[in-house]
């Protein structure tokens, strides 16, 4: 991988998770209308109930807060996976190991991207409610969670491996 790929999927991994975390173009930004307010793709499991309970909770302008945390974090979801592939290539040269990897760190990437374009597609038709999208969103969020643990395990064995050899 190109290094100036690897420096800034780097920078902007980081430069992402401090404007989400620690400014109002992030959780702050939507914690002004809802002060309880906690992400949905952060959170290992929701029903569609909750979905729309937070965007109860949170209002109009809320909504347009999220939409904007959720646009950012595609540009985080991009950078992440920048940084997981270069993890990836870094713990192993074994083939099967680093495909392993890669699939995983792709498909939990792909499923952030589902989550994050149903979200928005949520937000824009509320007050209409869609179970059946909220549903699949909800699920999204929990595989993108198991594929990160699993690329977390496989990562570690992978590095205990061929550390071992």
């Amino acid at each position: 991988m190109n290094i100036w790929v690897i420096v800034l999927g780097t920078i902007g991994f980081f430069g992402c998770l401090i404007l989400m975390e620690f400014t109002n173009l992030g959780v702050r930004g939507i914690q002004q209308y809802d002060p309880g307010f906690s992400l949905l793709d952060m959170r290992l499991r929701y029903d569609a109930n909750t979905i729309y309970q937070v965007f109860d909770q949170i209002g109009e302008q809320g909504q347009k807060s999220y939409k904007h945390y959720l646009l950012l974090d595609y540009c985080f979801i991009a950078c992440f996976l920048i940084v997981m592939l270069t993890l990836s290539f870094r713990v192993t040269a074994d083939p099967l190991q680093r495909n392993i990897l890669i699939v995983m760190a792709i498909a939990r990437a792909l499923c952030d991207i589902l989550e994050n374009t149903l979200l928005i597609v949520l937000i824009n038709n509320y007050p209409q409610q869609n179970m059946l999208l909220a549903t699949v969103c909800s699920w999204a969020t929990t595989i993108k969670f198991v594929f990160m643990f699993l690329w977390m395990g496989m990562l570690i064995l992978a590095g205990i491996i061929n550390f071992c050899k």
